[in-house]
């Protein structure tokens, strides 16, 4: 199972929420370089940035 990043995993809810699953099981090849492009500028703006560590949206992964 592959393990998002918070911040990705937020990107993907607001853009492409029905690539969650399939991504996690592993369907890496879903997410284009057009997505990766989308979400590196998303990262980059006010909103983007409150989910990358530091920010006031961040929250630290538990280990399971």
């Amino acid at each position: 199972m592959v393990r998002l990043t918070q911040s990705l995993q937020h990107w993907l809810w607001l853009n492409n929420k029905e690539l969650i699953p399939l991504i996690m099981f592993g369907h890496t090849e879903l997410f284009t370089e057009k997505m990766q492009k989308e979400y590196l500028e998303w990262c980059q703006t006010e909103e983007g940035k409150k989910y990358l560590k530091g920010g006031s949206e961040y929250r630290e992964l538990q280990d399971e």
